[in-house]
C-alpha cells in the first residue's frame, strides 16, 4: 500500500523548512515553458480551428507572464526562440485557416522546445561556473527533501503497487508544475519546487513499464 498521506507530509514539512535565497530563474522559466509547450501540442493535436486557437491563446497568455523571467536568465537563444514561437501563435489566433493554423503551431511548437533545450544547457553551464554560496544553498534546499526523495525511491521497488505509485507521482508532478505558474513564491519555494517535480519525473519514468503492464 501506498503511503500517499506520508509522501505528501514529508513535501509540506520540507516545504516550510525552506527559507533560503537561490538562483532558480533559468529552471523556473524552463518549467514554465513546458506549460505553454503542453498547450502547444493540444493545439497541434487539435481538430477544429476553434480548439486550435483556444489553447494558443492559453500558450500566449503565459509566454507573455514569462517577458521578466527570460530577461532575467539572459539565454539569448532561448528568448530568439521563445519570441519567435510567440509570433507564430499570435498569427494563429489571425488566421481562419485549418491548415495554415495547423502548420503555424506545429512550427510555434519547434520553437518553444528549442527554447527549452536552450535553456536547459545554459542553466547546466551556468551551475557549473556558480559561485559556492549558490552550491551551498542548493544543497541545503536538497537535503531538505531527501526524505521526500527516499520515499518515491521506495516506491519504485515496491512493484505490487506501481501503478497506484505512478499515478501519485504524476499528480505530484503536476502539482509542483502549477506552483511554478505562481509568480509570487519566493526563490526557496521555487527551487523546492523544481526539484520536487524533477524528482517526481525521474519517478514517473522509473515506474512507467510497471504501470502500463499492471493496466
Amino acid at each position: 500500500m501506498i503511503h500517499k498521506t506520508k509522501i505528501l507530509y514529508l513535501l509540506a514539512t520540507a516545504l516550510l523548512l525552506c527559507s533560503f535565497v537561490v538562483n532558480t530563474t533559468c529552471d523556473l522559466v524552463k518549467s514554465n515553458l513546458g506549460v505553454v509547450l503542453k498547450q502547444t501540442n493540444k493545439a497541434v493535436l487539435a481538430k477544429d480551428i476553434n480548439t486550435i486557437k483556444y489553447h494558443a491563446y492559453k500558450a500566449i497568455k503565459i509566454v507573455q507572464k514569462l517577458e521578466k523571467q527570460l530577461e532575467d536568465c539572459n539565454c539569448d537563444d532561448a528568448t530568439q526562440d521563445v519570441n519567435q514561437g510567440l509570433n507564430l501563435l499570435k498569427e494563429v489566433t489571425k488566421t481562419n485557416s485549418f491548415e495554415t493554423a495547423k502548420a503555424l503551431t506545429k512550427e510555434a511548437e519547434d520553437c518553444i522546445n528549442s527554447g527549452i533545450i536552450a535553456i536547459a544547457n545554459f542553466s547546466r553551464k551556468s551551475k557549473l561556473i556558480s559561485k559556492s554560496p549558490n552550491n551551498e544553498l542548493y544543497a541545503a534546499v536538497d537535503s531538505i527533501l531527501i526524505p521526500f526523495e527516499k520515499s518515491m525511491k521506495k516506491m519504485v521497488v515496491d512493484t505490487e503497487n506501481c501503478k497506484e505509485a505512478y499515478k501519485l507521482a504524476k499528480e505530484i508532478y503536476h502539482k509542483n508544475e502549477l506552483k511554478l505558474m505562481d509568480t509570487s513564491l519566493s526563490e526557496s519555494k521555487k527551487y523546492y519546487h523544481l526539484r520536487s517535480k524533477e524528482i517526481a519525473k525521474q519517478t514517473i519514468a522509473k515506474l512507467e513499464d510497471c504501470a502500463t503492464r499492471a493496466n
